[in-house]
């Protein structure tokens, strides 16, 4: 019931304007060609197909973003089951690297900054996952998983390298004001930065701080999903 509350919240606000404009990815990304993409997993538990339509809207944007942007170097933070990882190798070309960051598996470790509540439950589950969903298919090669605090990884080899930056990580406001600014660092003109959660009720710093960043960049978000989105001048 809390979560069919929430998701009510989630759509109220996306059709009453969340902040900032709503677009589609092929609106900001445009491409004359038609696009085809990949979907794999669909019957695992870690597929975004729920019974909330906006998770799918976000997984279509994702994949999107790396047919029309054809990155190849793409950074996530926040590896979880790999769900999103396993897509972003299948829909970038052959010579693309991805990779993910998360904390390390099998233990539980204190973060450096603050955290929400909804972020102690993911860390606590993470600490159980059996391995990634990509595991050992052909798409897997293109994924390099790191590990550590987003807070403390040292992004120095990635300074200016990355195509796509994807934010998926803690929710509070410190983690995604931090994560966002190594983003920052990582990309050049031209790269796609993307964050997870955008107008969701409960993970509220991350809507916080991307209202906030958007009195100095131009952030869009997907109508429908929790995908907000800017490409770096």
């Amino acid at each position: 019931m809390i979560e069919y509350i929430t998701e009510c919240l989630f759509l109220y606000k996306a059709l009453a304007g969340r902040g900032i404009p709503q677009r589609n990815v092929y609106e900001v990304l445009p491409s004359e060609d038609a696009q085809i993409i990949e979907l794999a997993d669909l019957n695992s538990g870690s597929a975004w197909f729920f019974w909330k339509a906006s998770a799918t809207v976000d997984i279509v944007s994702l994949c999107l973003i790396c047919r029309l942007l054809r990155p190849k170097v793409v950074f996530e933070i926040g590896t979880m089951a790999g769900y999103t990882a396993l897509h972003f190798a299948l829909n970038t070309p052959d010579d693309a690297q991805i990779f993910t960051l998360d904390l390390p598996g099998g233990r539980v470790i204190e973060s450096k900054l603050s955290v929400t509540a909804v972020d102690k439950v993911h860390i606590d589950a993470h600490a159980s996952l059996a391995g990634p969903s990509f595991g050992d298919t052909h798409a897997a090669r293109k994924i390099t998983c790191l590990f550590g605090d987003s807070a403390t990884f040292d992004y120095s080899r990635f300074r200016g390298k990355v195509d796509f930056f994807f934010i998926d990580g803690a929710h509070s406001y410190d983690y995604v004001r931090c994560d966002t600014l190594n983003a920052i660092g990582a990309c050049h003109p031209g790269s796609v930065i993307a964050w997870h959660d955008f107008g969701r009720v409960g993970v509220n710093g991350v809507s916080r701080w991307i209202l906030e960043l958007s009195k100095q960049h131009e952030i869009y978000s997907v109508p429908g999903g929790s995908l907000a989105f800017m490409v770096v001048k």
